[in-house]
Order: C-alpha cells, then structure tokens, then sequence
C-alpha cells in the first residue's frame, strides 16, 4: 500500500459556480432612510431650480423655501451615510482621489460639488429683504448645482446595480426607479410648501405634475420589481409579498390620489406627499435586504452556521 496525493479541497459538491461567495453587508433602517433623504434633498433641488428657472413670477418663493430645506435633508442624509461607515472619522478618505470609472466615487464627489452651490443659494434664500447682486449669484448657483443634485440621486441606484451582491446585480432598473422617485418626492416637497405659504397658481401646477409623476413612477418600480423577482421571492413569504405590494400601490399611488383629488387644503396636500414618502421608504427597506435573499446563505442559516464548510479527507489509494 502507499500513501496517494491527497484530493482538492472542493468545499462543495459542483464548486462555487452556482454559489454566491460575497457576504451580505451589515446594513438596516440607516440606509433605507439615507436613500430615502438623498431622494428628497436632490429632488426638491432638482425640481426648486428647475421651476425657478422655468417661470419665476410663479414659484419664486416656494423655491426660495425649498433650498433651506433641501440642505436639511442633505446634511440629514450625510450624517446617515457617514455614521453607516463603521468608522465616521473615515470618511474623507472617499474624497483622496476621484476615480471616473468608480461609481462610489463620483457619487461622493457629486454629493461634495452639490453641497456647495446648495449652501449658497440656501444661505442667500434666507437673508432678509432684496439683494439684487446677490439674487444673481443664488441664480448662478442653481444652474451650476443642477448636474450634480441629478448625479447625486442617479448614483446610488448605479452602485448597488454594479455590486456582485445577489439582488442587487440583478437590479438594473434601480438607478431609473430612484431617479424618478427623487423627482417625485421632490415635486411632492413643492406641493406641500406652496400649500403652506398659500401659492395658489404653484399649488395647481404641482397638484397636476405629482398626479402624473406619481402614476409614472409605477414604470420604473414595475421594471425593477421584475428584475429583483427571485430575490423578493426568496426574502418575503406570500403574505409578506402582498403586503409590500400594497404599500406601493396603494400607500404610494392610490392614497396620493385620493388626497390630490380631494381638494386644495394644505393638510390633505401634505398628507400625499407623507403618503409618497413613506411607501418609498418601504421600497427603499426591501431594496436593501436584497442581498440577503442568497440561497447559499439561506443553507447556512438553516445548518445554524455550525463550523466552517466541511474539506474533503485525505484518501487512501493501494
């Protein structure tokens, strides 16, 4: 007898080809509610410069409102994305080279070049009285801050597409779902600020622009919904499935609806617009469980992770 080479260590029968090796990141409600706030600080931007630019006599001043609290949201935002890090003191290392290949990277530079300009106009939005040259600078900028708010909401939907995590690689309608969730929440701010302050010709144009966004939001969210399919399937049970889509249908559309239609009262106006956010925090939640929706890991949990994964022996051949 003799002792014959021992076999590769194969972990599993079949290798890895039909396995996902990546671990689940470690993340929860922060990073729901930090989509969720880049979503509204870029959008209510987005949507504030635009209308601004478009027919200043009507929304001037639900916009010169909306650029304080966009920066709320961002700071809001930023603090969720820097503590989510692990090590917040980090954090500048994002900002030691700009990579244009790297969609963590220019999403970081983005959120940097939008702060800027938003700050400005913010800052100028709340001085009292009329400043002449310094409504030329606030209107300067808008224009220079609106590529990088519309970069700052399209990135993070193309980062997690681009991951190898299961779910997430799979969604690639994510980066268009949260781009024209941005834009709604956005127009669903303006709503509910113009209520507030009583602009009854903003109030209309907004009532009608939420009324189509909130319908054509339904493409996007049908299309990534189809692609992150098997994910949800292997996350969520039957009823649980039924519920997220009746958050979406009818928390997110059919309740917003109702309160456009049902009359021009800054509460029922308010009301679709906390109806919108809310549901997309809920989309936003299962987004981030996608990952977890692995079968392999499902296998480890149901083994109660006991050990490593077994090797194969050494053998014996005469």
């Amino acid at each position: 007898m003799r002792i014959g080479a021992p076999a590769l260590a194969t972990p599993l029968r079949g290798g890895y080809a039909e396995r996902t090796i990546t671990h689940a990141p470690a993340w929860g409600w922060l990073v729901a509610w930090d989509l969720l706030f880049n979503g509204i600080t870029t959008g209510l931007f987005l949507v504030a410069a635009v209308c601004e630019l478009a027919a200043l006599d009507v929304f001037a001043r639900a916009a010169r409102a909306a650029y304080p609290v966009a920066l709320v949201f961002l700071l809001i935002d930023l603090a969720s994305l820097v503590f989510d890090l692990g090590d917040p003191l980090r954090f500048h290392h994002m900002l030691r080279v700009v990579k244009l290949g790297s969609p963590m990277s220019v999403g970081t530079w983005c959120l940097t070049l939008y702060s800027l300009p938003l700050t400005v106009a913010a800052a100028i939005s709340v001085l009292p009285g009329e400043w002449p040259s310094l409504e030329a600078v606030r209107r300067v900028a808008i224009i220079v801050g609106l590529p990088f708010a519309l970069g700052s909401a399209v990135y993070k939907g193309v980062l997690l597409s681009t991951s190898a995590q299961p779910g997430w690689k799979d969604a690639r309608w994510l980066g268009g779902y949260l781009t024209s969730s941005a834009i709604t929440l956005g127009c669903a701010g303006m709503l509910s600020l113009s209520a507030v302050m009583g602009e009854e010709r903003a109030v209309a144009a907004f009532r009608f622009a939420l009324g189509i966004l909130v319908m054509v939001n339904l493409i996007p969210l049908g299309r990534l919904a189809a692609d992150v399919r098997s994910a949800l399937v292997r996350i969520y049970s039957p009823r649980e499935l039924v519920g997220l889509t009746a958050v979406c249908l009818v928390g997110g559309t059919l309740l917003p609806l109702f309160f456009l239609l049902a009359g021009k009262a800054p509460g029922v106006l308010v009301a679709a617009a906390l109806c919108i956010a809310l549901a997309g925090l809920a989309i936003r939640f299962a987004i981030v469980r996608l990952p977890h929706a692995s079968p392999w890991r499902t296998e480890r949990q149901l083994r109660g992770n006991q050990g490593s994964v077994p090797r194969r022996q050494k053998t014996w051949s005469t």
